[in-house]
This record gives structure tokens, sequence and C-alpha cells, in this order.
């Protein structure tokens, strides 16, 4: 079956492993992420796979293929005494530092990878990623892959989750504003919250009471909120307040968006975001097992680059696969193939009558 799906039905005809390599490096980058984003758009078609009104954005660092330490690699005569800068053998794998975590280094050598990250039937699956060096700032990437989602025929994202490191005031108000995509986090500690809210940034009023909230109206962009009737039957100001608050989300977008802080809705975006994590850490211990030391197999960014889009769409393929074989194909449909084809080489198998 894999040898008709690549075009090369003949055992005779199956392609060596430099032929493989030869295709990848005639076929650029943007042609890659083309035929990426037509599988997704036949993923959406399906009945109940992808599920992208919300998606998340998370990264993990990729080992680069790299021997060693730094070396100078110029065709200097006498590279003791040259100017000429130390590079590893993959001369754009930088050091990084990554999220300290368990049995893991803090250093590694390598790129970082940015994926766009959506909910199916079978835990989180990535879409798409990017690849950046290792001193690229996560701010620097959300509207970029924003921007590539709006490549994709039938993709539709409405709230994008994110930790705060993705975050910036101005890419929020342009996510929403520009691309219609409603950017979700969780507050830290060292968050400045405004003097309306409360520690977990749901605004109260006057009294001190919670606020509810009210909807999101997209055109003033203000998140509106009224007063608790419990709270408002005993208050003091009971018949002199509106009972109804306004927040303009351009002037503060983290904690006056479409998605309020400590709503349940946030609950479960955030909820989501975690799952995400563990999805990575899964993938990680995956090319462990194939990979050794996790390294890609490949050098220098456009080769990395290349292999990280496949190896995300032969994900989606396989994900696709499981997914029709669970809901469209008929029970036992292996099975009652597998019982064809044997009773019909046993037929092949009996003498032909005289």
């Amino acid at each position: 079956m894999w040898r008709d799906f690549i075009g090369v039905p003949s055992i005779e005809r199956v392609p060596v492993h430099s032929s493989l390599s030869h295709f990848r490096t005639k076929v650029s980058a943007e042609l890659f992420y083309s035929i990426l984003f037509d599988l997704i758009a036949q993923a959406l078609k399906l009945k109940d796979f992808l599920q992208p009104i919300l998606t998340g954005i998370d990264s993990r660092p990729g080992w680069a293929n790299v021997n060693g330490n730094k070396h100078k690699r110029c065709s200097c005569s006498d590279r003791s005494q040259c100017d000429c800068e130390k590079t590893y053998s993959d001369p754009d794998a930088t050091c990084g530092v990554q999220r300290t975590k368990a049995n893991q280094n803090k250093f590694f050598i390598g790129y970082r990878k940015h994926s766009i990250v959506c909910p199916s039937p079978k835990g989180p699956l990535v879409l798409f990623s990017i690849i950046l060096p290792n001193d690229t700032a996560d701010v620097k990437v959300m509207l970029s892959l924003i921007e590539m989602m709006k490549k994709i025929e039938g993709l539709k994202v409405d709230y994008l989750v994110a930790d705060l490191g993705y975050f910036n005031a101005n890419d929020q108000r342009e996510a929403l504003l520009s691309h219609d995509v409603a950017v979700v986090t969780g507050i830290k500690k060292n968050t400045v919250i405004p003097e309306h809210c409360s520690s977990k940034g749901k605004p109260e009023c006057e009294q001190g009471h919670a606020l509810v909230f009210d909807g999101f109206d997209r055109d003033t962009h203000t998140a509106w909120f009224r007063g608790d009737p419990a709270q408002c039957a005993a208050c003091p100001l009971h018949g002199l307040c509106d009972q109804q608050f306004g927040y303009s989300f351009e002037e503060n977008p983290l904690f006056h968006g479409p998605v309020p802080q400590d709503s349940m809705l946030q609950e479960q975006m955030l909820k989501f975001r975690k799952q995400v994590e563990l999805a990575f850490a899964q993938e990680s211990n995956q090319l462990t097992s194939v990979m050794k030391h996790k390294k890609v197999p490949v050098r220098e960014t456009k080769r990395v680059e290349k292999w990280v889009i496949l190896r995300d769409a032969f994900r989606l393929v396989e994900r696709m696969i499981q997914h029709i074989r669970a809901t469209v194909l008929p029970q036992n449909h292996v099975a009652n193939i597998k019982k064809l084809e044997e009773i019909q080489a046993e037929q092949l198998s009996l003498p032909l009558a005289g």
C-alpha cells in the first residue's frame, strides 16, 4: 500500500535513501507547507475529527545533529592564529536554555520548534510548526503563526491559548482586531493587576463584590460585566448603581478580553494547554526511541524545517487513517480483507481442471 501511495508499485523501482534526500533538496519548504496545508484542509472536512475553534501554541527544543564542541571550519592555513568564528558541525545550531523539567539537561544545542496544536478525539494534534533559533523570543512568534493559519482553507480559529511568554499587549490587540482571534492565558503572581480587579483578575465593584461576565461587544471591543443580584440586594448603593460595567479591551487586553479571567471557559482552555504540554513530552519520548539523543537526522535550518514539516504531515495522515478506520469503515474491516486474501490465495493454488 505504501509503494502504491508514493507511486512506485513495482518492487524493483523502490527508491533508495539518496533519492529521497535528493527530493528533499530540490523541493522548497514553501511547497512542503502547501502540501501540509492541503492535508489539514482535508482533515477539517472529516466529521468529528478536528475541533479548530480552540487552538494552542507551545514550543519544545530540537536537538541538532552535532558532535563535540565548537571548532573552526575555515580554510585558513593556521587556524590557531586566525580570527574566524568557531561553529558546531551544524552551522545554524545555537546553544539554548530549556525549561527546567525532570530528567532533562538545562542546556541543549539545536533549534526551537513552535507549533499550533488543535484538539482531536485522540488528544492534541500538531497542525504545523516553524523552526527558529534558540535566541528568538516567544513574543515574536505568535502573530507569525496566526498569519500562517489564515492560509489554510476552511480553518477558523476563535480562541488561541498560550503561556505568558508569547504575550505582548500590542500583539494581543492586533490578533483580535485584525485576525479575529482571541488570545487567552492565565496570570502569574508577578502580573500587574488593575485596581478594580481581584487577585485572580476578576473585576469587582466599588464595594468589593465580584462582577458577573455579561458578554463581549466585538463592535466596540468592550467587555461588559453586571452586578451579582445576590450581592446587590444588600448593597448600600442599591438603587444608586447602574449595575452595568464596561471595560475597554484596547486599554487592557489581558483582563478585558472575550474570555474573562477566572472564568469556567478560561479554566477549560488552560486545561487544554496542560494537555498540549503533556503531548509534547510524549512526542519527545517517541523521538528518543527512534533517534539517538533525540537528535534530528539532518543539519542546517532549511533541511531541519523540511524534516519537521514532513513529520507533522505524516503524523496528521496517521491520525486521519485511524479516525477513518474507527468511524467510517465497517467493523473488522482489516480482518475481513485478510480473510478474502486468504480465500483468493487458496483458490489460485488449486489445480486447474483439465
